[in-house]
């Protein structure tokens, strides 16, 4: 069972393939060659320079070991342009790092820090255009699932956030990496995470925080107004 901390990380790697000017980006595309099955934990693809990057996520030293693609003559960097390793901070040292691949430590507060480039291949074993239609097959999917999620969620559409007091966001602990909805007022500097077993404060200003809507003195007022009748 994949580890929280590994699919946070998996969605960082996304955000700096987008930093690195990449046009298109997925988490866990499935590439086929030789008989062999692999899964890219990121991969992205820049049109312009013809380029492929593939990252792959550790999280625990085991991990690390025990990929055998990783340490193959099939591995992640024959496959594209570019292969990094993305790692908590100080989990691999430079020495351990097969040849070809970067190192990437991302921080508490999610900053990528790029410890080692890696080495251009300029011969993948899978050709540009295979690897641009996987990524975006995977792309598609992503989207079509997060907008089925969609669905599920309260959305108000604003309606209360003209001079808001008060806002519902979701924050992710930078400690235990678990996400949580938190209601909070629009000048607060931190929360206590609510993950179970987790007594750390989340530093808003500096957390993962995204806003999912806000809240007005109208809004409060109508909603006393509704629990006294619930009390009458």
């Amino acid at each position: 069972m994949e580890s929280r901390l590994h699919e946070h990380l998996k969605k960082q790697s996304l955000y700096w393939l987008k930093g690195k000017v990449t046009d298109l980006c997925a988490n866990e595309v499935k590439l086929f060659f030789h008989r062999k099955r692999v899964i890219a934990d990121a991969l992205g693809i820049n049109f312009k320079r013809t380029e492929s990057r593939i990252i792959e996520v550790k999280v625990s030293r085991e991990d690390f070991r025990r990929d055998e693609v990783l340490h193959s003559s099939f591995g992640y960097h024959s496959i594209a342009n570019y292969a990094y390793l993305l790692t908590p901070t100080g989990l691999l040292s430079l020495e351990e790092i097969p040849k070809g691949y970067g190192l990437l430590e991302c921080d508490d507060f999610d900053n990528i820090t790029v410890l080692k480039k890696a080495t251009k291949n300029p011969d993948p074993i899978l050709s540009f255009d295979f690897l641009i239609k996987r990524t975006a097959q995977t792309a598609t999917n992503a989207v079509l699932f997060k907008e089925l999620s969609k669905e599920t969620k309260d959305q108000t559409g604003g309606s209360f956030s003209r001079g808001a007091k008060i806002q519902l966001i979701s924050a992710t602990c930078p400690h235990c990496k678990k996400r949580k909805k938190y209601l909070v007022t629009i000048d607060q500097e931190e929360v206590p995470c609510e993950g179970r077993g987790c007594l750390s404060l989340i530093p808003l200003n500096r957390a993962r925080v995204h806003v999912i809507t806000k809240y007005n003195k109208r809004f409060i007022n109508q909603l006393k107004l509704l629990l006294r009748q619930l009390e009458t």
